[in-house]
Order: C-alpha cells, then structure tokens, then sequence
C-alpha cells in the first residue's frame, strides 16, 4: 500500500517537471522571439508602422552673364516659364504617353526635328509585348550577334509603320520624346517658353497632369541683338559625344550646357549651383499621407567680364558693313570683309567684325571667319620677312637691292607689280617691293642671282629649298603665323600649312604671302607682336571671371583674373624691331608709299597693305582669278593703343587697283576708336534677341 502511495507521488512530480519544463520552454521562445522582433527587427517593423519616403529633385539655376570692359550687360538671361516632367521611377511608357495625349490638349510643341527614332520608339511602346516579339518573330540573327532584343525590335519597325502621323500625334509623339530622355527624380523639360495662353490653361489643370509641373527657367538674353552673338556661343542638349564626360563631372542627362564658344569654353564657370528641393512623404500605419517639401536655394552661375568695347563694337560692325555695301562691284562673287583689332600690350579683343553678303541675298554680320578661316594675304606679312632677313644676317638695316624682273629657267618671271629699281630696305617696306623679300629667300639658300649664267638662272634646288622655308616659317610661327594664337576660343583655324611638293618658287612666295594662308586674327597678333617691341601676346576675350553677390546687390568679387600673358618674345634684336617699325611707318607716310593716299588718320598709324592673288574654284574646275586685299597696322605710331587686322577676299583683278576697301575700313575704326576715347555716350541701344533652345538638338 505504502508502495503504491509512493509511486503514485513519483508520477505526479515527474508530470510538475515536464509541465515547469514544457513552460519553461515555451516562455523562453517568447522571449526570444520578443527580441528577435524589438532589437533584430525592430527598425523592419517600426517602418511598417510609420512609411517615408524621400525625392530629390534638382531645378536648374540661372548661367552666368557676360559683361564687356565697361560693365555693360552683353548675354543675360531671361526669365520664362517651361513644363516638366518628373519620372517617379516606377512610371512605365504606356502611361507616360496617357500624359502626354493629356499634355497635348493644352501646350503645342515643335516637331520640326523629331527624329524617325522618336517615333519608332513610340510605335514599339504602343505595342502590346506580343506584338513586339512579332517584329522579330521571322528574323534570323546570327549567334555572334551582341544586339539587344530592343534594339532589334526597334530596328525592325519600318518606314511605313511610322508613316501617316496626323499633327496632334507628332505632337504626342514629341512630348513623349522628351519624357523618356528624363532621370529618375529630376525635371525634364517638355517645352520652354510658355505662351501667355498655355500658362494659364495648363496651370488650371495640372491636378490631372501627374508628374508635370510648371516651372520658372531662364533662357539666354542677348542684350545688343546679333552683335558678336556667334561668338558667345549658344546653350542646348548635351551632345551624344560629350555624354559620358558631362557624367562623370556632375551632370544630368537632361542639363543643358554651353554647346559652342564662349559657353562651351567657359562651361565650368558659367553652370549655376542647382536648387534641390526635398520632399519627404510620411504615414503613420494607416494614416494619411503628410508631405514636408524643404528647398535648398541655388545660386547663378559665375560671370564673364570681356575684354571687347561694345560701344566700339557697334561702330565696327557699322563700318564694315557700309563699305563692303558701297563696294559690292568690286567682288567676285560674295562680298565680305573681316577685321580683328585688339591691344598690342595686353592681348585684349577690343572688336571683332565681319560681313557677308551673298549675291541676291541680305547680307548678315559674322566674324566667325575671323579666327575660323585661312587667306592668302600677300605683302602684309613683309615685315616678319625683313626681319628674318635682318636676323640671318643676309641683309642689313638700309641695305640696297635692284629691283627689276627675275627670270628662271624653266618658269614663269618673277617681280614686284611695277619696277623700282635700287631700293634700300625702308623704301622696299614703303613701296612693297617683291623682288626685295625674294633677295632675302635666295641669300638665306646660299643664291646668288646677280652671278648666274645666262638670261634665265638656273636656281637652286628642292632640297634646299624646302631648308630654307622650314627656317622662315620657324621665324614666321614666332609671329603668330601658322600657329594657333592661344585666343580663348574653340575651333580656332590656324590657316592652311602647305605640304605639297617645296620647290624654290614656293619659297620666294612664301615670302610675299602667297603660299600659306592665314587668319585675320593670326594678322592681328603678328602686327600686334611688331607693335609690342617683339613680345606676342596671347589673345584674350575674357579678361575676369567674376562671382554674383549673393543677395544681388553690391559688388561682385573676382574669382579668376585672366592676366595678360607672354606666349614668346621674337629672337631678333631690338634694334632691327625698332627698325622695322619705322618702314612700317613708311607705308603710310613716304610720298611713295602704298598707304599714303587720299584716305586719311587721325593719328600717326604705321600699316602694311596687301594683295594676295587666288582663284576662285567650282567642281574642282578654275572659274575666276581674283585677289585678296589685306592691311594690318597700329595707331599711334610712337604709343600703340590698338593694333588691327582688315580681310577682304575674292575682289575681282580689274577693280583691285581703285579698291582701297581694307585701308578704309582701317581708317574709319582707327578714328572711331580714338574719338571715343575723347567722347563716349555708351552703346546704342537695340532690341534684345531672345534664345530659342532646341530640345531635339542631336543627343
């Protein structure tokens, strides 16, 4: 009985134990799983209960401006309203193009250049995907054959697929473009420059428009119309070639840059600090959804201060454009002339002028072939001649030639326009004698002319010629001459450098100017170099880089300072610079000199004429001999202030003798820029042109 008692007793504890066991247990993987969800997965759960979301969006600021030398406004920009659209990250195409037939009804876009693969890629996302594959469904590609199936989907939709849109659907066809052309989370235009009708419309309707929003832009204001306007340059898309560099530097995809001079070579300046805008959506479990939006202020771009003097400026382009007007009958075919002027000292662009007028059309201001396009320019480039010739030592400083004929075996003669007879060295440079510069290319090759057998001279050989011509042009390129000047500008030219056969005829006119061509601006900086005592300067267009005020008042402050810089000083002595100067003077006032007619200066001015004779091709066939009219010079003689460059190409030979065009353009900007410096009134005011930026432009 006392066994039964006891063994009853022993199940009942073993049962306790089990039970405490069993509980035991059971509370130790609460607590565990407690703390698996407060201290391993508490964050997890806690943001189930509240949900934030952040975006980013970054708005454009303003460029920087350009001011000229006097703190007038040159490029400014102009506030305007455009249409975005901000992909979420999550809107596929099918709905981007329900907005855009939404967006349609209410703005009107341009479609003049939408591309055939803009509408490809909207015939393939209207497809449903079983359709897409039908596209390629019976086309067999080879197993090397890397392309997408995207790729070989859009290349299979064909002309006639796209064929046949009506005008509002281009229009669809367009916006979508752009959306597509988006980053996640940042505006995309759509459309820049909101009529006074769109604004008010698309504004009232924006709560059905998801993800497009109406935004302040600015476009480039170009305050003195077409005035230098190429030379600034313009603003669009990022160019496919760019792309990845743009990327890698900060960019959007969607940015617009400077895409040419100006605001391409000073792009990293003249970006503003975009604004960022935050907007954090949070909800609390099953709460409404409360939106914070915090906004970062961007600030303009840094601004560029010029060196150029637009109320010059003005003038100049005034000035070439009436003379190359008054003179049409002495051109060939189009009539145009182009002018540099710029300070010797310091490097400075002061104007740059050029008009073109093309026969049966208006003619239009340009100077972009200034610096852009290579001339033959005859016997303006002597006084880099005579000093090659001064420095090697085949001639000295008065030394006396007899001009007359030169006769060779085997070509044509050669000679200066008339013969002069005994010359020395300052009535050579007056008189511009040819025969004179091709004395200097025979003695540098060793040629004695005056000893040769014979009436017609056997001359010296290939060989040495091209020696000869190599060492002129390493004297020439210390100049300018055949080099690139340095000015700040991309897609300068540096003329065309010969390589064809050198034989010694191309050496004597070398020497003249008749075999390599150059540009107006190299001229400038080749008579500037003389001008400065043998110091070439490196052109300049912006002379500071200047940062805005913040709050819009005050005075800006200097970033960068462009400092006026030495690119080379001439190897030739002072004293044969000096004397060179002084022939140059004589060009102008020796009773014989070439420049000293009926058109007068206001200041003593030393100068060099040129006439440089060319053809005129078509089809590779010669239509038309014409000549090429040049004058470079400095004011005043003894002090230059100025230093200038006059281009007139293709004049016809018959009127090359009356024409005076290049040293009357001279005349008349060597005393406008002197008046003004006795009397200024400030640039004459115009209408401002506005930038139109295209949104299609290549990408």
């Amino acid at each position: 009985m006392g066994e039964a008692k006891n063994k009853k007793k022993h199940h009942v504890s073993l049962r306790l134990n089990i039970l405490f066991l069993a509980v035991f247990l059971l509370f130790s993987a609460l607590i565990l799983r407690l703390g698996l969800v407060q201290i391993v997965n508490g964050e997890e759960y806690e943001e189930e209960l509240t949900h934030v979301s952040n975006q980013t969006a970054l708005i454009d600021a303003p460029r920087g401006i350009f001011t000229d030398r006097y703190g007038h406004p040159l490029v400014d920009n102009s506030l305007e309203l455009s249409v975005t659209y901000t992909n979420p990250g999550d809107q596929n195409g099918s709905e981007m193009i329900e907005i855009a037939e939404d967006l349609v009804q209410f703005i009107e876009v341009d479609t003049e250049n939408l591309r055939d693969r803009d509408k490809r890629e909207y015939y393939y996302t209207s497809l449903e995907p079983e359709e897409r594959r039908e596209l390629i469904a019976d086309i067999d590609y080879d197993e090397d054959d890397e392309t997408s199936e995207y790729q070989r989907m859009i290349d299979a939709i064909s002309d006639d697929m796209i064929a046949g849109y009506s005008e509002e659907e281009e229009q669809v066809i367009a916006i979508f473009s752009h959306m597509l052309r988006g980053s996640s989370g940042s505006p995309q235009r759509i459309k820049q420059g909101l009529t006074d009708e769109e604004a008010p419309k698309l504004a009232e309707h924006l709560d059905r428009l998801p993800n497009i929003n109406i935004q302040r832009d600015s476009v480039r204001e170009y305050v003195y119309g077409d005035t230098l306007k190429s030379i600034y340059g313009s603003v669009g898309p990022i160019q496919s070639e760019s792309v990845e560099n743009y990327l890698a530097n900060g960019y959007m995809r969607s940015d617009l840059v400077g895409t040419s001079f100006l605001e391409s070579q000073y792009e990293d300046v003249l970006r503003g600090q975009k604004a960022e805008v935050v907007r954090t959506q949070t909800r609390e479990g099953s709460g409404p959804m409360e939106q914070v939006i915090e906004e970062t202020e961007g600030s303009r771009g840094n601004d560029l201060v010029l060196s150029i003097d637009m109320e010059f400026q003005q003038k100049l382009d005034d000035i070439v454009e009436s003379r190359v007007m008054s003179n049409t009958g002495i051109f060939r075919e189009n009539a145009s002339s182009y002018v540099v002027v710029m300070d010797p000292k310091t490097g400075d662009i002061l104007g740059m002028s050029g008009f073109e007028k093309r026969p049966g059309e208006e003619g239009s201001i340009n100077p972009l072939p200034a610096f852009q396009s290579g001339y033959e320019v005859g016997s303006v480039i002597k006084g880099a001649s005579v000093l090659t010739g001064l420095h090697e030592g085949v001639i000295n400083q008065g030394s006396v030639i007899n001009d007359r004929t030169l006769r060779f075996a085997g070509t044509a003669d050669k000679g200066s326009i008339s013969t002069m007879g005994p010359v020395d060295t300052r009535e050579a440079m007056a008189r511009s004698s040819n025969v004179y510069m091709f004395y200097i290319a025979m003695r540098m090759a060793d040629y004695d002319y005056d000893n040769q057998p014979g009436d017609r001279a056997n001359i010296f050989g290939s060989s040495k010629a091209t020696e000869v011509l190599d060492d002129v042009k390493y004297y020439f390129n210390q100049f300018g001459l055949g080099v690139e000047t340095g000015i700040d500008l991309p897609r300068e030219s540096t003329g065309i450098v010969s390589d064809e056969a050198r034989d010694p005829g191309n050496l004597l006119d070398f020497m003249i100017g008749q075999y390599d061509t150059y540009t107006t601006l190299q001229l400038a900086q080749y008579i500037s170099t003389i001008a400065n005592d043998g110091v070439r300067m490196r052109p300049r267009l912006v002379t500071e880089i200047m940062e805005p005020n913040p709050n819009g008042n005050g005075e800006s402050t200097v970033v960068r300072a462009n400092n006026p810089e030495v690119l080379n000083t001439l190897d030739m002595s002072q004293s044969d610079i000096s004397y060179v100067q002084e022939t140059l003077r004589g060009v102008v006032s020796h009773p014989r000199g070439t420049a000293n007619n009926e058109i007068d200066f206001d200041v003593p001015v030393a100068a060099k004429t040129g006439t440089a004779q060319t053809s005129i091709y078509e089809d590779g066939q010669k239509i038309a001999d014409t000549n090429n009219l040049s004058f470079v010079g400095y004011a005043p003689y003894d002090d230059p202030e100025i230093a200038f460059a006059v281009m007139t190409p293709d004049t016809t030979i018959a009127q090359t003798n009356s024409s005076r065009i290049s040293q009357q353009i001279s005349a008349d900007l060597v005393n406008a820029y002197f008046d003004l410096q006795d009397e200024r009134n400030g640039p004459e005011e115009v209408d401002s042109v506005v930038e139109e930026v295209d949104l299609f432009e290549e990408q």
